[in-house]
């Protein structure tokens, strides 16, 4: 079996020597007045707790010595009735006695007072009661006659000492001092009076040496332990209040985590919502352009389905020779023609708008302009249906506007148009359409005022749906085609700062108000324009021109080429880009105008075309671009030009020739792209 090894803990190093020397070190350590603590106001809070914390054991101490005082004068009474020596200095040691009592009563009272909780006061009151007593007894060893005064009343220096090392929990450097006094008292009566025998002195010396070593060791420690315990209850403290921070800051982060995730809450719901509304209004949308598609579809197949009825029966009355019926036949094919024209233009502006390829040129121009130009052009059709158009327009100075002068006088035109279709020509009323310019210190108001049949407040907003028409269930193209006001409306959303307004009451009239921003500066230069001429007048001025028509659709370049030629005009046609490169390689003559689509085969362009052109006959030739891609983008030409979109009115048409071969560049040609 084996035994343990009781010395397994010792280390081989252990010597006696080693033992003493940590002996020896244990005790100076333990007899060594601990030391303050280094920040002063630390240190002062430290006494301060320290008096509070044994403020009621003080207190208690305080009156057990009163107690124990009063306790020794029966003993003094009773001992000096046995004694004669004694019974000679009893009225001695009765009033020492009496003066401790008093002594400690005052003590007694001053510490119950709220004041003994202080440091400073607890102290002085202590120490006084201490000081005191030594005092009375070493002046009763002195009263007393030996060898009565040291078995009677040395033994109250123990008493006292011990007291004021153990019970009063005092500073050991305090403590020790008292120690110190004490003996140094006892050494002072015994040489100056020789009280005490000397075997007596001896002994007593001997004892209060060992009390005060062995007091002074206990008061140390409990001071030390006192010290450690307010330095480890403050870094508790310290560590509580951090920890207390840590757990606020826990909180308002778990809060603010609420919150987040409250708001993320939210937010998803939002997106869930925004989602939703989106799926909505693309559904809406989608409807929408279903309609509009079924709408425009249903509205091209009416004049298209007319024009086709009018060429047969035209081609049927030139079969019977009815060659007059054939021609009023024929001008209702035109008639057709120019409304399924002006339909599809139509569609195709509104399309373009709404899905935002139209992007505005800005400048700034007289407003009054635009107003002119668009009433000039609408005055023959006011007045073919009895309408007296009047403008209402500043004459002492310019109206100047930031905006897009062809889309904003398309809008003024369409406006102007509808009031004139809508006005009322079965009362006695002449109907007018007023046109008028008002101007504020920063904006134009354009007003167009009829006194037509108005617009009831329920149709405010339908008026500006495609194809929808107050009055006119019917259909009748007329009284317009119903896209004006989608066009209006599109453009005014389109234009920065631009706004529409729209008053009006059933069988009282309507006032359309357009704003736009108002300028103080000046306007560019306007074009020259080209005076009107009668349609005998502009196919006179086309005849003997030579045009080169660049078209790779055969259908389109055909009936170009039909119509070029009843209007005089000389021209070589091209269906490819190699073929226009051959016909320029043998010109005779300089072209006075190219005709060309805009995209043509093999990926070649209409700048292709006019760069072609200027590198064969030495200079640039005027470029007219008619193209059928409402979505193109028209790169600016290194010539005069200008671009018409598909369908074009041979009218039209007409007047873009003359105008370019006249030297004119409108300001606005690229905006039909």
């Amino acid at each position: 079996m084996r035994v343990p090894n009781r010395f397994a803990g010792i280390p081989r190093s252990w010597s006696y020597a080693a033992a003493a020397r940590e002996a020896g070190a244990s005790l100076v350590k333990n007899l060594s007045i601990p030391k303050p603590f280094a920040d002063p106001a630390l240190e002062a809070q430290f006494l301060e707790e320290h008096s509070q914390r044994f403020c009621a054991f003080r207190r208690a101490s305080a009156l057990l010595a009163l107690v124990l005082w009063t306790s020794f004068l029966t003993w003094d009474l009773t001992v000096a009735r046995q004694s004669k020596i004694l019974s000679v200095v009893f009225t001695d040691l009765l009033v020492l006695r009496m003066l401790g009592i008093v002594l400690l009563c005052c003590v007694g009272v001053l510490v119950l007072r709220p004041s003994f909780r202080l440091h400073v006061m607890s102290a002085r009151v202590i120490f006084t009661g201490i000081y005191g007593l030594i005092f009375l007894m070493l002046v009763m060893i002195v009263v007393t006659p030996a060898p009565f005064n040291y078995s009677q009343h040395f033994p109250g220096l123990y008493l006292a000492l011990f007291f004021q090392f153990s019970f009063f929990y005092l500073k050991s450097r305090y403590a020790l001092t008292v120690a110190i006094l004490t003996l140094g008292g006892v050494v002072f009566i015994q040489a100056a009076f020789n009280v005490l025998l000397p075997a007596d002195f001896g002994a007593g010396m001997f004892y209060l040496v060992n009390m005060a070593i062995v007091g002074h060791g206990v008061c140390v420690h409990a001071e030390r332990v006192s010290r450690e315990r307010y330095a480890a209850e403050r870094e508790l403290a310290s560590v509580n209040s951090e920890l207390s921070d840590a757990n606020v800051e826990l909180a308002r982060k778990n809060d603010e985590l609420e919150v987040s995730e409250k708001d993320q809450e939210v937010k998803t719901n939002a997106l869930l919502a925004l989602k939703e509304q989106q799926m909505l209004a693309a559904e809406t949308a989608s409807r929408d352009k279903s309609n509009f598609l079924a709408a425009a579809t249903h509205d091209l197949r009416q004049p298209m389905h007319a024009l086709n009825l009018f060429l047969q029966a035209a081609s049927e009355a030139i079969r019977r020779g009815e060659f007059r019926e054939a021609g009023r036949l024929i001008d209702e094919c035109g008639r057709s023609s120019v409304i399924l024209a002006r339909l599809l233009n139509a569609v195709l502006d509104l399309s373009r708008l709404e899905s935002g390829r139209v992007v505005p040129r800005y400048h700034v121009f007289d407003l009054r302009l635009i107003i002119e130009e668009a009433a000039a052009q609408l005055r023959p059709f006011a007045q073919s249906r009895g309408v007296d158009l009047r403008l209402r327009l500043p004459r002492e100075s310019l109206v100047c506007v930031r905006s897009d002068a062809h889309w904003l006088g398309r809008a003024v035109a369409n406006l102007i148009s509808n009031a004139i279709k809508y006005a009322k020509t079965t009362d006695d009323a002449t109907p007018t359409v007023i046109v008028g310019v008002i101007r504020s210190p920063t904006r134009a108001r354009v007003d167009v005022v009829d006194n037509g049949i108005g617009i009831s407040a329920a149709h405010w907003e339908s008026i500006f749906q495609p194809f929808f028409q107050v009055g006119n269930p019917e259909q009748d193209r007329d009284k317009g085609l119903g896209l004006g006001l989608s066009i209006v409306n599109a453009v005014i959303s389109m234009l920065d700062e631009h706004r529409i307004e729209l008053k009006s009451a059933e069988g009282l009239g309507s006032r359309f108000s357009l704003e736009m921003p108002l300028c103080g500066a000046s306007p560019e230069k306007p074009a020259p324009r080209v005076p009107a001429k009668g349609d005998a007048d502009e196919i006179r001025h086309l005849d003997g021109l030579y045009v080169l028509l660049v078209e790779d659709d055969g259908l389109v370049r055909a009936s170009t080429e039909a119509l070029l030629s009843q209007w005089g005009v000389l021209y070589d046609s091209a269906a490819t880009f190699e073929e226009y490169e051959e016909i320029l390689e043998s010109l005779e003559r300089f072209p006075d105008l190219v005709i060309t689509d805009y995209r043509l085969r093999d990926f070649k362009t209409a700048r292709e075309v006019a760069m072609l052109c200027t590198a064969k006959l030495g200079r640039p030739c005027p470029t007219l671009v008619v193209t059928g891609e409402p979505q193109a983008t028209i790169v600016p030409l290194a010539c005069t030009h200008d671009v018409l979109s598909k369908p074009v009115s041979p009218a039209d048409l007409r007047q873009e020739i003359l105008s370019l071969i006249s030297g004119r560049c409108p300001d606005f040609a690229d905006e039909a792209v």
